[in-house]
């Protein structure tokens, strides 16, 4: 319906494209570059242009501005206007290209475009190829002129202010590099016979051509055996392919999986992709539709995929377990998981054990009651379900007051870690709700911020520890579980390694929850130190006031939900870090509103300057710092990092900023940096592709595969 503000617009919109139909016809028959047409073809042509101009002015085409539909539609060639037909479908420049607008096309590309794409267009250190039969934003020559003009956000192609003349003789000329490769790019996709065992699964991180799961293995290191890329070659890595997707979101967080010569990624939360990890190519893609009206946390986002048999399986953002055959992309089946209308979504990985798809949910600031839940690999019937706000009658009930349990929050959103000797799964829980007015819910509130260690065939709890108690700072327990063997005071103990977001680093003996030791890693000055529970000590700046207390670490934790590595040979687990400080506030007695998005936060926060993104190396066993590397700015928040991969070889890889680096895991000097022009937040992975190893990393939309110049011969 149109309102009354918008009919002085549209009236404006009609009379502009009045004018522009009637100049249009005085250029048409003044331009000695329609010479010999006809008054009635002349009057078709301006008619045609007339209907643009209105499509424009009632809202069309808004990725076109009128000065870019004036410019077009003036052309003296290379654009005809037929009644009915779409401004792609009349926008034909290359159809009539010169050889010298060609010519001038390549000359303007090897001057910006092939530092990045190569001189012959085949792909170069940052730039895909361009060798290829379809482009990912479209074919026509309109849709290649707005990805010059515009760029493509989230990746390294820059926009290119230059002349409408100019951008459409780079058009002209990417067009005679895609002919050649026709029929090679439509060849037929590789049919895939995907099977990934129980047995392949607990061997997970042993073979080197297969990513099979969230981190790599059940155990949470993020490392991978894989020694050929080295301290001494790694500044020959070298970009293989890039494999750019059409996507909403601005950023790719979620893990590929690898097997059998085939890459799977959930780029954002409606899109699953299978990809030839030789080439880049796509051999299937899943598209959700997405619902409206769906709660809103922080972007629509997806963490990655779980494996079993022929099977993947995603946790989508609309609150349902999906099965998709992994070898054609079809879906199976999906069960309904938690209800979107109730505040829930599910962003994380599944975890696949034994017969069962472990999976949590996200939701945590919007008033819902965490949980996390088996689904049967077979069938998506749920087999258990372990609330982390306890009701009444459950253990940990009596944390909670005031009935908040109700809302108590506590998402399981990242992915846990499971012990196959001892039969246990291990999971952090976030923060509870509202997340900065404890006051509305006095007790300790389990299971928020804490490990659950469960039974993973029942989901029965075995133990929990809780890192911060009557949280008021957001500092929730998502991260990854690291588990290790280790010797700690005098013994060899059977460890859980956490960083934990509030800003101190614990070791608990995995079989029973035991607190074995606790340092911070980061500036704290809410807590003096842990007591030999493991139970924090605070301090004044623990207490959150409606003025506003600055405390040490801030919001974003001293580590937030991207992984840290560990690496058994020399024990010593890499921590992606932030040295920073917020100001945290609490809504006033009785004011604890939640917001038009869902939100149920009891106040906020305000960042003190921005933070130090860190990557620290700290003994895994007492949490001695043995170095700290600081690392690339990370831009307009604090954010916009990745976690972590360790190598045999001695190699440590993260992102920070858009920049790709490679750390030596000894000393923390940098050896090796490349800029990828978009952020990552995911993990480095690492496996070898026809037998040579390979580092593959998103960036803003784009996975990225890079390998040894020349295969390291």
């Amino acid at each position: 319906m149109l309102t009354r503000t918008k009919w002085p617009l549209l009236i404006s919109g009609i009379l502009f494209a009045l004018i522009g139909a009637l100049a249009s016809l005085q250029y048409m028959k003044s331009s000695a570059g329609l010479g010999g047409y006809s008054d009635a073809k002349i009057w078709r042509e301006a008619s045609c242009r007339l209907g643009l101009y209105l499509q424009k002015a009632r809202g069309g085409m808004p990725e076109l501005s009128w000065t870019d539909l004036w410019a077009v539609t003036r052309l003296r060639h290379g654009f005809y206007c037929a009644e009915g037909s779409s401004l792609a479908a009349s926008l034909q420049y290359s159809a009539t290209a010169s050889k010298a607008d060609r010519r001038e096309g390549a000359r303007i590309f090897h001057e910006r475009c092939a530092a990045c794409h190569g001189a012959d267009g085949s792909g170069g250190p940052v730039g895909p190829t361009l060798i290829r039969s379809n482009y990912i934003y479209g074919d026509s020559d309109l849709a290649i002129y707005r990805v010059l003009r515009n760029g493509i956000p989230g990746t390294p192609m820059p926009s290119f202010d230059l002349p409408l003349r100019e951008l459409l003789e780079v058009t002209a000329y990417l067009r005679t590099l895609k002919a050649p490769q026709l029929a090679a790019e439509d060849s037929v996709a590789p049919r895939l016979a995907i099977h990934v065992s129980s047995k392949s699964l607990q061997a997970a991180g042993t073979e080197t051509s297969e990513w099979l799961m969230y981190s790599g293995s059940y155990n949470g290191w993020r490392h991978t055996t894989l020694d050929q890329i080295t301290p001494a070659n790694v500044a020959q890595l070298r970009i293989k392919w890039i494999r750019q997707f059409d996507i909403s979101a601005s950023n790719i967080e979620g893990t590929p999986l690898v097997t059998d010569g085939a890459i799977f990624i959930a780029p954002d939360a409606w899109h699953v992709v299978a990809l030839d990890a030789g080439t880049g190519n796509v051999i299937w893609e899943y598209v959700r539709p997405a619902p409206p009206h769906l709660p809103q946390e922080y972007g629509e986002v997806n963490r990655g995929l779980a494996a079993y048999g022929s099977t993947l399986f995603l946790g989508s953002y609309d609150g349902y377990l999906v099965a998709i055959g992994a070898d054609d992309g079809r879906p199976l089946w999906q069960t309904l998981v938690a209800k979107p209308s109730g505040g829930y979504l599910i962003t994380g990985a599944p975890l696949v054990v034994n017969h069962s798809v472990i999976v949590g949910v996200s939701g945590g600031d919007h008033k819902i009651r965490g949980f996390l839940a088996a689904y049967d690999v077979e069938t998506g019937k749920r087999r258990w379900k372990f609330d982390v706000i306890p009701g009444p009658g459950e253990f940990g009930h009596d944390t909670w007051k005031n009935g908040a349990w109700r809302a108590g929050g506590g998402g399981t959103w990242i992915t846990g870690s499971y012990d196959p000797t001892t039969g246990l799964l291990y999971w952090g829980v976030g923060n509870p709700s509202p997340a900065f007015d404890r006051d509305v819910r006095p007790g300790d509130n389990l299971f928020t911020d804490s490990v659950i260690a469960l039974h993973a065939s029942t989901g029965k709890l075995a133990w929990h520890f809780q890192f911060t108690p009557h949280d008021n700072h957001d500092w929730d327990a998502a991260q990854t579980p690291i588990l290790a063997d280790l010797m700690v005071k005098g013994a060899v103990r059977k460890v859980i390694l956490w960083p934990n977001r509030n800003g101190f680093y614990y070791v608990l003996d995995r079989l029973t929850g035991q607190y074995l030791t606790g340092v911070p890693f980061v500036q704290t000055n809410w807590a003096t130190a842990l007591t030999p529970t493991g139970r924090p000590i605070l301090t004044a700046a623990a207490k959150v006031t409606t003025a506003g207390v600055r405390t040490m670490p801030g919001v974003t934790g001293g580590t937030n939900w991207q992984n840290p590595a560990f690496d058994p040979a020399s024990g010593t687990i890499f921590v992606p870090a932030t040295e920073d400080s917020s100001v945290f506030t609490k809504a006033a007695p009785g004011q604890v509103p939640g917001t038009p998005n869902g939100f149920y936060l009891g106040s906020g926060w305000s960042e003190v300057g921005r933070g130090t993104h860190e990557v620290l190396a700290l003994d895994a066993a007492t949490g001695r710092r043995k170095w700290k590397y600081i690392a690339p700015a990370t831009g307009p928040t604090n954010l916009n990092y990745s976690g972590l991969l360790s190598t045999k070889s001695g190699l440590l890889f993260g992102a920070s900023g858009g920049i790709l680096f490679a750390l030596d895991a000894d000393t923390g000097r940098e050896l090796w940096r490349l800029p990828l022009g978009g952020s990552s937040r995911s993990s480095p992975i690492s496996i070898a592709i026809g037998g040579q190893q390979v580092i593959a990393v998103a960036a803003g939309r784009a996975l990225f595969v890079l390998g040894l110049e020349g295969d390291g011969k």
